[in-house]
């Protein structure tokens, strides 16, 4: 997979939103300028309910493999919806 750092950011959404189709939330936002090196993954789905945030995160890492060999950096957000509603509420 080449190409710019919204390119890689579409990519991950894409390969998410098939993988988890249940979520409600998938965006994934470049914050390395447009080279798609340093991203920011958040997945709101009740696929998450009862599962512990590492396995949450080993699940995604193990699902974007292959994209994270061109990504130096990413911060997976991967919530519950009753979780994202109560971090929203917060803010």
């Amino acid at each position: 997979m080449s190409g710019t750092g919204g390119d890689m950011a579409q990519a991950v959404i894409d390969k998410c939103r098939a993988h988890f189709s249940a979520a409600e939330v998938v965006e994934c936002d470049d914050e390395s300028g447009g080279c798609g090196a340093k991203l920011v993954l958040t997945i709101v789905s009740d696929e998450f309910q009862g599962m512990l945030p590492l396995k949450r995160h080993r699940a995604i890492n193990s699902l974007l493999k292959d994209e994270l060999n061109q990504i130096h950096a990413l911060t997976i957000n991967a919530w519950t919806v009753k979780q994202y509603e109560l971090k929203k509420s917060q803010q």
